[in-house]
């Protein structure tokens, strides 16, 4: 299980930091061909748009699993016991849990494949393809869920026996 969370780990972090680098390199090209050029680039701020929204999704995944999102750490840095700490991962477990199939997943994947007909105006893309990263976000936030909470019983499990 932690091999896999490793690799899966890598390819998020791969793609959203080489279109981190995208976006910049993109951003400096549209500003050059905008002001210096007088021409602006016409296919420059669709490729920007679409990226960023992969970007800001497989981050969030990301943060997520490894339990750097936001309502996480404000809301478990509230409860002083253990106990409190606990109920409250588990309530924000399930809670994003069912968001994520629902939402995410679910709704994602229907406006996923009924845009797929659609295409973006410059690039003629599909926009299903945009929109995937919506259900690839929820699976992969769903799978962070579950592999974060077999592994906090794995510890629970090794502390007690070591104890």
């Amino acid at each position: 299980m932690e091999k896999i969370r490793y690799w899966v780990d890598k390819c998020i972090l791969l793609v959203t930091c080489t279109l981190t680098v995208f976006l910049v390199a993109g951003a400096i090209w549209q500003v050059f061909t905008r002001f210096v050029l007088q021409n602006p680039s016409v296919f420059t701020e669709e490729v920007l748009r679409f990226s960023f929204i992969w970007v800001g999704l497989l981050g969030a995944s990301y943060a997520f699993g490894v339990k750097e999102h936001i309502a996480l750490t404000f809301l478990m840095s509230k409860w002083k016991h253990k106990k409190d700490k606990q109920a409250a991962e588990i309530i924000i477990e399930v809670t994003v849990l069912l968001f994520m199939i629902i939402v995410f997943i679910i709704g994602g994947s229907q406006l996923m494949l009924e845009t797929m007909s659609q295409t973006s105006p410059v690039l003629g893309l599909p926009m299903g393809y945009v929109y995937a990263a919506l259900p690839l976000s929820g699976l992969l936030t769903v799978y962070y869920t579950v592999t974060n909470r077999l592994m906090a019983r794995k510890e629970a499990a090794r502390r007690r026996h070591a104890a």
